[in-house]
């Protein structure tokens, strides 16, 4: 599995918190606002959306970021 680095921008003390996840981790915890920090980019996560696979038993989640 890959993994990731992304910061998330705690509010109200100006902090920036760094954590080390695998993919379907930081798909379960990654927030709306919350940012991600790759070598030559920042993203900011605009939208997550839950969709029920065909079979109604799983579901995947998608993450929008620009």
């Amino acid at each position: 599995m890959e993994v990731n680095r992304y910061d998330n921008k705690l509010q109200g003390d100006g902090t920036v918190q760094t954590t080390v996840i695998d993919w379907d981790e930081f798909r379960k915890t990654v927030k709306v606002g919350d940012t991600i920090s790759e070598q030559t980019r920042t993203l900011t996560v605009t939208d997550k959306v839950y969709e029920l696979t065909a079979s109604g038993q799983h579901f995947v989640i998608h993450i929008y970021a620009q």
